[in-house]
């Protein structure tokens, strides 16, 4: 179970590369996020703290759902938009016009922040997840990591978030490979000292 835990995480984590290749986008960030998930609920069991895999959970279906509706609402709103704008025969300045017609729909307007706010609190989720997960096996590379990512959900409003969620994903796969077999065997004094930390936190 340890070395599975581990193992399927290291996957999930580099899996993303994979976005790369054409088409292979969203096939590989999904299955990133199950296996990471899968990886989560291992530690969760170990630990005897379904928190660890509840929280990530949330997170990935705040994300998951919000960027879905977002998506929907996206297309409803701009092919209409598209298809009254664009005349060939007339037009000028097709995308000035394409752009300004957009941006002065109140649709458009909120599907752009359904994303940024379903990202800023999916990854706040992932944050609390992996902050435990450090206190827990004693890596802080996953508080970094789930720190930086939702540091960078928060900037990709002024789109710098995705150079900051990139860093924040090398710091996620450093955590991973940072991370042994050994690592799940807490010591009394420091599974004492996670559990004070996170209680401490929890009253704030």
């Amino acid at each position: 179970m340890k070395r599975q835990a581990i193992e399927l995480g290291q996957i999930g984590i580099l899996i993303p590369i994979a976005a790369f290749i054409p088409f292979m986008g969203l096939p590989a960030y999904m299955a990133s996020y199950i296996l990471l998930l899968i990886s989560h609920s291992a530690f969760a069991k170990h630990y005897k703290m379904p928190v660890i895999f509840n929280q990530a959970l949330t997170g990935t279906l705040i994300t998951v759902i919000g960027s879905a509706i977002g998506t929907i609402l996206l297309i409803v709103s701009v092919f209409p938009l598209f298809a009254d704008v664009v005349d060939f025969s007339s037009s000028q300045n097709i995308m000035n016009d394409l752009f300004s017609t957009i941006f002065e729909n109140g649709v458009v307007i909120a599907t752009i922040l359904l994303f940024i706010l379903s990202t800023i609190v999916g990854y706040y989720f992932w944050y609390q997840s992996l902050k435990i997960l450090a206190a827990k096996t004693g890596v802080d590379y996953f508080r970094i990591a789930g720190l930086l990512y939702f540091i960078g959900a928060i900037t990709s409003i002024i789109l710098i978030g995705g150079l900051v969620i990139f860093v924040a994903w090398i710091f996620h796969i450093v955590a991973y490979f940072n991370l042994r077999p050994e690592n799940f065997e807490v010591q009394p004094e420091q599974a004492q000292e996670a559990n004070k930390q996170l209680d401490n936190e929890s009253k704030k």
